[in-house]
């Protein structure tokens, strides 16, 4: 790549609000000078801020709720309107059954697993690893950044050594090791730690939306007729099971685009943000003749093992990447493995990403 390429700053992480305040034990000055006028798309920005953040636990019980009506309705009206245990005729002549009721519990596990270690495991901050409070963390995080042989950037917002790949989100006010998005749906953020769950949870809910629909067409239509002569067999009522179907179908598009587009940001060792950044660099590199190459890309192969930590680049079995399991990312999240292709590209001043 030319060295005399100039790239344009590109924003990644918020202004500094009045009630972010950087983290020190240094007491507040007494200046009376006064504060600064905040901007309206500032005060919209927070009060979404505060708005995502409140929504979060509700927006949790609504998808316990969704999804236990669904999980509900497939083992007492969609298995038993396809399959039922026949007495006396043994495992072979259950074999449909039993298939059936042991992938949908082995979907119901990794739906419910990943979900659960999305909500609860913590995406990785700045600090983390480090036991020493106060004026002494800035030392503290740069130590544990030895390879630099510059100092990082630093996160105006937070005022601590900002690692590669870490951004500051505003809802959860902290700087998030490989910050992917903010998630309401999980009340959390997507990073270092739990972007493996969060990516099992988008693909498991995507195939069991597939399953439930093709399972659930036959009593749909059913519960549908309601002028039918016919009695319904089931004591679960007819609109749970068209309202389950129709459920299945809209977070089927939903959630299945999502799984597509975060297993391609897998694939090509991106997170969100870092797309859109390189994204913008690309188009500047060829109006410039160059290429640009992501210096975390390792290849499809390369890329999933770093990713679920297996294979001869992690430290688990190929298989374990299918298991709702809790295993840990590769590495701490603060300094990552590059390709030795790309490049690291400067942002501007006191707000500089890697990208």
């Amino acid at each position: 790549m030319s060295d005399s390429i100039e790239f344009t700053p590109l924003a990644t992480s918020d202004s500094l609000d009045q009630d972010d305040e950087p983290i020190t034990t240094k007491p507040k000055s007494s200046s009376t000078s006064r504060p600064k006028k905040i901007s309206l798309s500032a005060q919209i920005e927070r009060i979404a801020d505060a708005a995502i953040g409140g929504l979060g636990p509700v927006l949790i019980v609504v998808a316990f709720l969704l999804l236990s009506i669904t999980i509900f309705c497939y083992f007492t009206v969609l298995l038993p309107f396809h399959h039922s245990w026949k007495e006396g005729e043994g495992l072979s002549g259950n074999l449909g059954y039993i298939f059936h009721w042991t992938w949908g519990c082995y979907l119901v596990w990794g739906i419910s697993a990943n979900y659960f270690f999305a909500v609860r495991i913590s995406p990785g901050t700045v600090l983390d690893g480090v036991s020493s409070s106060g004026d002494a963390m800035f030392q503290d995080v740069l130590q544990e950044m030895e390879s630099y042989t510059e100092l990082p950037p630093t996160c105006k917002r937070c005022h601590l050594p900002k690692p590669e790949r870490t951004h500051h989100c505003s809802v959860c006010k902290s700087c998030v090791l490989k910050y992917d998005h903010h998630c309401p749906w999980i009340h959390n953020c997507v990073g270092h730690f739990n972007h493996r769950y969060f990516l099992m949870f988008l693909t498991y809910l995507s195939i069991a939306c597939v399953y439930f629909v093709i399972m659930g067409a036959g009593p749909f239509m059913l519960a549908a007729d309601m002028d039918s002569e016919s009695n319904w067999p089931y004591w679960l009522d007819r609109s749970l099971v068209a309202f389950s179907e129709v459920l299945a179908v809209a977070i089927g598009f939903a959630v299945g685009g999502m799984a597509c587009w975060h297993w391609y940001l897998t694939l090509t060792a991106q997170t969100t943000l870092e797309q859109y950044n390189n994204s913008y660099i690309k188009k500047i590199c060829k109006k410039k003749g160059d290429t640009f190459t992501n210096m975390y890309d390792f290849g499809v192969i390369g890329n999933l093992q770093d990713f679920f930590n297996i294979g001869p680049r992690g430290h688990y079995p190929w298989y374990t990447a299918f298991l709702p399991l809790r295993i840990p990312p590769i590495g701490n999240g603060k300094r990552f493995e590059r390709s030795g292709r790309g490049f690291v590209l400067d942002f501007g001043d006191d707000d500089e990403d890697m990208v």
